[in-house]
């Protein structure tokens, strides 16, 4: 799978919505409203890939959990407090929401999954991607990794085509020999 772009996003802790969504608006005309953390990051690892994006390109993005502090709220909502939740933490628990907000952001039309982030993530994204390029139904797979160990760090890559070998075992080694866009918030 030859890479076409890539990009790494590395933040801290720290770093607030708003800081986010201020480094997101360099990127994108009119970032979407009432997003949650994950979204914010993937959308900023993903923005600066869009003038290499084909709408025949297939997303797939993996994360350890869905946003934690949406969760938790939705959580105390419903099961402590006895409320109904809020739309907004009703919409962006769906683990496949930031999914949905990059895959309009970029007009992605292919296939968009979310994953679990285990510690082989990076060949289960590409095995997963390589399924559908093999079969035709998309001719680009976008690749999304958002860890928020401590301070976070979101990878995406941008792929075009199967391969019939070996998949790599990180970013690292995915996107060696490509010009990665380095963002540091």
């Amino acid at each position: 799978m030859p890479v076409i772009a890539a990009c790494e996003v590395h933040g801290l802790t720290s770093t607030n919505d708003k800081q986010l969504k201020a480094a997101l608006s360099q990127w994108l005309e009119s970032p979407p409203r009432r997003i949650d953390r994950l979204i914010l990051q993937c959308l900023l690892a993903a923005a600066p890939l869009k003038p290499h994006v084909r709408s025949n390109c297939g997303l797939y993005l993996a994360s350890a959990h869905p946003a934690r502090a949406t969760m938790g709220a939705l959580l105390e909502a419903v099961c402590v407090q006895h409320k109904q939740p809020k739309p907004f933490e009703f919409v962006n628990s769906v683990s496949n929401a930031a999914g949905f907000h990059i895959a309009q952001q970029l007009g992605i039309e292919g296939p968009n999954l979310f994953i679990g982030a285990g510690e082989q993530v990076w060949p289960q994204l590409q095995a997963l991607a390589n399924l559908d390029l093999q079969d035709g139904l998309i001719e680009q797979a976008l690749l999304l990794v958002c860890d928020e160990h401590g301070d976070f760090c979101v990878q995406a890559v941008l792929l075009e085509g199967a391969i019939a070998g070996a998949y790599a075992n990180d970013f690292t080694e995915l996107s060696a020999g490509t010009q990665v866009q380095r963002i540091t918030l």
